[in-house]
């Protein structure tokens, strides 16, 4: 597992899930004004609030969900390696630490039902039973890394999200633990699949974030749109 100073251990999960209700393309294929894929956005965030991660793991449905964003998954540890030479200037050639970035590897839920993110988070979950998870999504283009390095900061088992100016949770911004995480598989074998719903129950904690837009969420069409108008004005 992964460890950040003051914070809890952790592994990395990047939830994409297999179908979108609200949108007609895929959320993660989605541009921002500079050309940047969503996908690239959210596993920047990650790499940058988890630096110490040395792997980011991405939830999908199946292989077949893989091939449109291999493209874009190189591109990104191709563009972090820019920027931190940018960032020291010379370096030797056997500076690695200049040229890390953690290995992303794909989980596949292979669902047959449709159960919404549970489905991402439990396999993850199969793969390290023992393990608490970062857990994000591509839905929140206005997140940058101090949100995440604030909820792990915040951090209390067994699970922990926050919590948006209007009460509602954000499970898709959180951290589980293995027991939030059984829990969860309980639920989905008894056909109850909301994340709300586990982290209600066991009573998880609920943070609200330093700036309300950080936790934005962009999850129609339209919405991602006004986001993008936004960011392109700045």
């Amino acid at each position: 597992m992964e460890y950040e100073s003051g914070g809890p251990l952790l592994k990395v999960l990047l939830l994409i899930r297999a179908k979108s209700s609200h949108m007609g393309n895929r959320k993660e294929l989605f541009r921002f004004p500079d050309g940047r894929l969503a996908i690239e956005h959210a596993l920047e965030t990650l790499h940058s609030a988890v630096p110490s991660a040395s792997t980011i793991y991405i939830s999908l449905h199946d292989e077949s969900q893989l091939g449109s964003i291999e493209a874009p998954l190189k591109d990104v540890a191709v563009r972090a390696r820019v920027s931190k030479d940018a960032e020291h200037g010379e370096h030797d050639e056997h500076d690695h630490d200049l040229h890390n970035f953690p290995e992303l590897k794909p989980v596949f839920d292979e669902q047959e039902e449709d159960i919404g993110a549970a489905s991402g988070l439990l396999a993850a979950h199969s793969t390290h039973p023992d393990a608490k998870w970062l857990v994000l999504t591509c839905d929140y283009p206005l997140l940058p890394p101090p949100a995440l390095q604030q909820l792990i900061l915040e951090y209390q088992n067994p699970v922990t999200c926050f919590v948006n100016e209007s009460g509602f949770t954000e499970p898709l911004i959180s951290i589980w633990d293995s027991e939030a995480l059984e829990k969860l598989k309980l639920n989905v074998k008894n056909g109850r699949y909301s994340l709300d719903g586990v982290i209600e129950e066991i009573n998880g904690r609920l943070i609200k974030p330093l700036r309300a837009q950080w936790i934005s969420r962009a999850d129609t069409e339209e919405a991602w749109a006004e986001v993008m108008a936004v960011l392109a004005s700045r």
